[in-house]
């Protein structure tokens, strides 16, 4: 399992078109990344009623029905594929319930760069900074980046998710989590602590 797991996006769908059992490896490389996806972009109210889970599950099971229509061969190619599916089951949940609106436009991000690859955008505010500065991270990284925090506590990864990929204010978070301004610090303190370790012991740096 370890050595599947070092093969890259394209050796993936190499081994899916030649033997269809390989596609389940290549599927649980996007896991992690579509569940924050989904955490990112629904409602509470709809995932009351459609869990993040269950949508990225529906979205596996298009991606098994359909991989033999997808002609791409490289990572942008398989992620702008697999993404649109996700997209339409995400859009698909909020149409199914009226009741619950879906978050604000301007609070989305991008789920993919230009070239269709998965993207995230990580923004960081340093103490001596006015403005937020915005690092895309794309590709492989980002799977791997999804990995890392879906590793974490449930609430140290809303935390960082909603700072660093949301961007939303301290304040917002402790209204949204229904927790203090210090115990909000105190989660992203942690998080950030761990994510840092991980990536070092990678050499993301």
């Amino acid at each position: 399992m370890a050595e599947k797991q070092a093969l890259s996006i394209r050796e993936l769908i190499e081994q899916a078109r030649a033997d269809p059992a390989a596609l389940g490896d290549l599927l649980e490389r996007y896991r992690s990344y579509l569940l924050l996806i989904s955490r990112q972009q629904i409602n509470p109210k709809i995932a009351m009623r459609s869990s993040p889970s269950d949508i990225v599950q529906e979205s596996f099971a298009e991606a098994y029905r359909g991989f033999e229509r997808f002609t791409g061969s490289a990572e942008p190619e398989f992620s702008a594929w697999l993404g649109r599916i996700h997209q339409h089951n995400l859009d698909d949940a909020a149409r199914k319930h009226l009741l619950a609106k879906r978050r604000d436009a301007a609070q989305e991000k991008p789920l993919y760069s230009r070239d269709g690859s998965a993207s995230f955008t990580w923004r960081e505010i340093a103490a001596d900074q006015q403005t937020p500065s915005d690092r895309v991270i794309a590709g492989e990284k980002a799977l791997r980046l999804a990995e890392m925090l879906t590793s974490l506590p449930d609430a140290q990864r809303e935390a960082v998710r909603m700072r660093h990929l949301e961007g939303l204010t301290l304040a917002e978070i402790a209204e949204g989590m229904e927790r203090s301004l210090e115990a909000v610090a105190g989660l992203l303190k942690r998080g950030l602590k761990t994510l840092r370790e991980k990536m070092s012991e990678e050499s993301w740096f």
